[in-house]
This record gives structure tokens, C-alpha cells and sequence, in this order.
């Protein structure tokens, strides 16, 4: 159903159904300086190719695209989208939202001075773990607006897309894979790299890596 270059994306997307909800990480981006946030940083040249070749051979029927207002993500989308219309014929809505963006933040000038100082890792961890952070909302609260945005729709027939930051995707897996926040490498998520979120009696599944688990959860 996509192309893709990692295994473990292609055998979630052969297992969605085709209604889910695919939360997709921005395509390739410079590297982020030290002691900066990367808000301003583009997608290369090869992330911009990645983009659009995903969107040309993604066999999903699409109905919209979701994204962070950071550029990467615009960008990752506007490209999705160009391909994805060059194969099918169809123009996707392109749908810009800070839920995507900052929906973790409740206080921005304090946020930023912590991803200034420490890693998305530790900061990810720490946030699942429930920890009180400068600047963030609590893990719950963010999850249920995140939630409450992406499954809006319920009805829809067709995939809708959700793009935004490792942050976002890497907090969706492990608060819904019930995992430990120790995080690595090996489980952060590559850039253009997916999980598909559904609803099923009264639960979110998330299939991510070809495995599929699910949380209760009440809208």
C-alpha cells in the first residue's frame, strides 16, 4: 500500500485498515545545531524527493492531510501531495494546525529553554513517565486534545493524514504500546516514517512496526 524504505512501516501499512489514521513524521531535514530548537530548519533535497515519491506511490485513498505549521512538515505535505495527485488525479486538502505543533506546550518561552538544554529523548521519557516539566502539559491532557483532533472524523472512509515531529509520533507509540520510556535509537522513529492509529470498541489501536496494541480510552 506505500513505498517505503523501512520494513517495519510497510508491514503496518499491509495490516491498516484503510480508514485509519496514518501519524507521519516530517520527510529528511538538515541537522539541528546544539542549544537550538530547528524550527527554521528545511527538508533537503533528498527529503523534499522522499516526500513526493511517497505521495506518487501511496495506495491509500487519502481523504486530507493534516500538519504541523513548522515548514518541514508544510513542505512534507504540500510534496505528499503533489505526488500523490500526479498518480490518482485528486487535490488534497492541506489542513495547517498547531495541535500538531505545540500541543504538549503551555508555555512557550519555558518549552523552548528546555529543548534548548536537553534531548528530545530525555524530555520525551521524562514526559511519559508523568514527570511536572517547564512549559509542557501533562501526558494525559496532551493526549486527549492530540486524540480528540486526529479521530474528529470518525465516520470517514478513507485515510487521513497526520504530519508532524518525532516528538509526537515517538509519545503516540509509547503511550499507546503501553511501553517504558527508555528510549533509543533503535525505537525513535526514522524521518518519513509512519504508525496508523484506528478505533475499535472503545479502544485506540496503533499499529506501529508491524504490531498492533490498543489502550481503552474514552472521548
Amino acid at each position: 500500500m506505500i513505498a517505503t524504505i523501512y520494513k517495519g512501516f510497510a508491514q503496518s501499512a499491509a495490516i491498516s485498515p484503510k480508514n485509519a489514521k496514518m501519524i507521519l513524521r516530517h520527510s529528511l531535514r538538515d541537522k539541528i545545531l546544539p542549544n537550538e530548537t530547528g524550527n527554521d530548519i528545511l527538508l533537503t533535497r533528498e527529503g523534499e524527493v522522499m516526500a513526493e515519491h511517497f505521495g506518487l506511490h501511496c495506495n491509500f485513498s487519502i481523504a486530507k492531510i493534516h500538519t504541523s505549521i513548522i515548514e518541514r512538515c508544510i513542505q512534507t505535505a504540500n510534496l505528499f501531495a503533489k505526488g500523490y495527485k500526479e498518480s490518482k488525479h485528486k487535490e488534497l486538502e492541506i489542513i495547517h494546525t498547531n495541535i500538531l505543533t505545540d500541543t504538549y506546550i503551555n508555555d512557550l518561552d519555558k518549552a523552548v529553554e528546555l529543548f534548548k538544554t536537553q534531548s528530545p529523548y530525555s524530555i520525551i521519557s521524562a514526559f511519559l513517565r508523568g514527570e511536572s516539566l517547564p512549559g509542557m502539559r501533562g501526558v494525559e491532557e496532551s493526549m486527549k486534545t492530540l486524540f480528540n483532533y486526529i479521530f474528529a472524523d470518525k465516520t470517514c472512509e478513507d485515510m487521513e493524514i497526520f504530519i508532524t515531529h518525532d516528538t509526537f509520533l515517538i509519545a503516540i507509540v509509547c503511550y499507546c504500546h503501553n511501553l517504558q520510556p527508555q528510549l533509543d535509537d533503535f525505537n525513535w522513529p526514522y524521518m518519513l516514517e509512519g504508525a496508523f492509529l484506528y478505533l475499535e470498541n472503545n479502544h485506540i489501536h496503533c499499529i506501529f512496526r508491524g504490531i498492533d496494541k490498543s489502550i481503552p480510552f474514552v472521548f
